[in-house]
């Protein structure tokens, strides 16, 4: 599905020239009666209408085929197949709301185009404005299409880069490994056969008096606390409130800390674990001005606030 607006033009200076020289040679023959300086404005006034209404005709016979990757992220280039089949004159033409340039094809053609989105969203449709001043040179035609993707592109927000508070990196989110053996709070996953460099204070001995050869303990990792990130973009600060929840989100999940998100989004209010960057990137990219929910979230979680008039909050 497309839409289009109302084609315009643009006279080049040729075609000013070629106008006026028209309009002269068009007052002297009413003058002076000479037949052939009034063909030769006839001639002249065809090729200035030709060259107004045949750019019209190319720009408005264009038809464009857009698609894109998936996934995008916010002031990062990433590229558009595109495709142009008609008109079969050369035009310009160029992706209106994103950073590029304007690009010049000789229909049919095919090819990709590098845009960067300034701004995180999920883009559904594109707008593209096309020129052309075929044959002549004298005046160019431009008009704006609107495109329908066939699948949206998500754009995430630039992650910044951020620090968790201090209270997730402490407590049941350290990395144990204490100076004895499995201590308080570790749970013993199973046994495997020792290896060099293994610490003897992790070895069975019981376990290996049986085996009668050396077998240690390997370890559940620690549980770490669950992050919960509400954030809303409702205020002035939305797209910085993003930012830091994308960089908190890469932070959380290389730490190893789970993350849940809540966001408002078009269908409403939601709730939800994040499993992959790319899964919170979606989130962020479709999170709409509107309160987030509040709750009910796992207890024992670590909850911070993002985009709030009062700033980043933590409770």
């Amino acid at each position: 599905m497309s839409w289009r607006q109302r084609a315009r033009f643009l006279p080049t200076r040729g075609g000013v020239a070629l106008s006026s020289l028209t309009v002269g040679i068009f007052a002297i023959s009413q003058t002076t009666g000479a037949g052939w300086l009034t063909v030769l404005a006839s001639v002249s006034a065809g090729t200035v209408a030709v060259g107004i209404v045949w750019p019209l005709i190319l720009v408005r016979s264009t038809r464009f085929e857009i698609s894109g990757p998936a996934d995008a992220v916010a002031g990062r280039p990433f590229k558009l197949n595109v495709r142009v089949d008609r008109p079969t004159s050369g035009l310009q033409f160029e992706i209106v709301g994103l950073t590029s340039d304007p690009v010049w094809a000789e229909p049919p053609a095919a090819g990709t185009v590098e845009v960067t989105a300034q701004r995180r969203g999920v883009m559904q449709q594109v707008e593209v404005d096309v020129t052309c001043s075929a044959p002549f040179d004298l005046f160019t035609g431009r008009f704006r299409v609107g495109l329908n993707l066939p699948d949206p592109i998500y754009v995430a927000p630039q992650p910044h880069p951020m620090q968790l508070p201090d209270r997730l990196l402490g407590g049941s989110g350290g990395d144990g490994g204490g100076a004895g053996g499995s201590g308080p709070g570790e749970m013993v996953r199973g046994l495997r056969e020792y290896a060099t460099g293994d610490a003897m204070r992790m070895v069975h001995w019981r376990a290996s008096a049986r085996r009668d050869h050396l077998l240690v303990k390997e370890l559940e990792p620690p549980e770490r606390p669950r992050l919960v990130l509400i954030v809303d973009v409702s205020h002035t600060d939305a797209e910085k409130a993003a930012g830091e929840a994308a960089g908190l989100i890469q932070t959380a999940r290389r730490q190893g800390h789970p993350v849940t998100l809540a966001t408002y989004e078009p269908t409403g209010r939601l709730i939800s674990d994040v499993g992959s960057t790319r899964e919170a990137g979606r989130r962020l990219a479709a999170a709409i001005p509107g309160e987030p929910p509040s709750g009910p979230f796992p207890e024992g979680s670590q909850i911070i606030r993002l985009g709030q008039t009062t700033g980043t909050t933590f409770s």
